[in-house]
């Protein structure tokens, strides 16, 4: 029996709740959360939200689709050419992985061409001081075909590196003079 990953479509707000009762039945199933945090002048806030809304994915095989549109607060599946459209597993890991690591997720609509593989496009801006390398805005961005959605997370200061001052100075130096900072 073939399984494969679905996404269902439930009343707003309710994609907890629908992911609770399918795992109560044990029918595997995946809730993605973003993390938002927000900061103000005095404090940090943090709150986790669906990062689709009104979307919850199941494993399921294609004989469970009907066992499964019974759910409380499940409207339906996502249809794609009058089937349930199948979500690839390769997004579902992209969108695991990129919850783990990231927060503030934005979403943008796409075109959807089921045919496609998931892309990431990584883009970093690196700037430098005098003595350190810092990588700030790292946006990395996931391009979800089967979904029609691209997936936007930001990291400020990904990576900060002090450079050694023996490696500095020596750039300034002829090689000869390599051996006075050997020591």
């Amino acid at each position: 029996m073939t399984r494969n990953w679905y996404a269902v479509y439930t009343l707003p707000r309710r994609e907890r709740k629908v992911a609770s009762i399918l795992t109560k039945r044990g029918i595997k199933n995946y809730f993605p959360v973003n993390k938002i945090i927000s900061i103000n002048a005095n404090n940090k806030k943090t709150c986790k939200e669906a990062l689709f809304n009104s979307y919850v994915f199941v494993y399921i095989a294609e004989s469970e689709i009907e066992s499964v549109k019974d759910i409380p607060c499940l409207v339906n599946f996502l249809y794609w050419l009058a089937k349930p459209a199948i979500i690839k597993w390769d997004e579902i890991e992209a969108i695991k992985q990129l919850t783990l690591t990231y927060h503030n997720i934005k979403l943008e609509k796409s075109v959807v061409n089921v045919n496609d593989t998931v892309r990431i496009i990584d883009e970093p801006v690196i700037s430098f001081n005098e003595n350190s390398a810092s990588v700030r805005f790292q946006t990395l961005k996931i391009v979800l075909p089967s979904l029609g959605f691209t997936m936007i997370a930001e990291r400020d200061k990904v990576n900060e590196e002090k450079l050694q001052k023996e490696l500095a100075l020596a750039d300034y130096f002829p090689k000869r003079f390599n051996s006075f900072f050997s020591n």
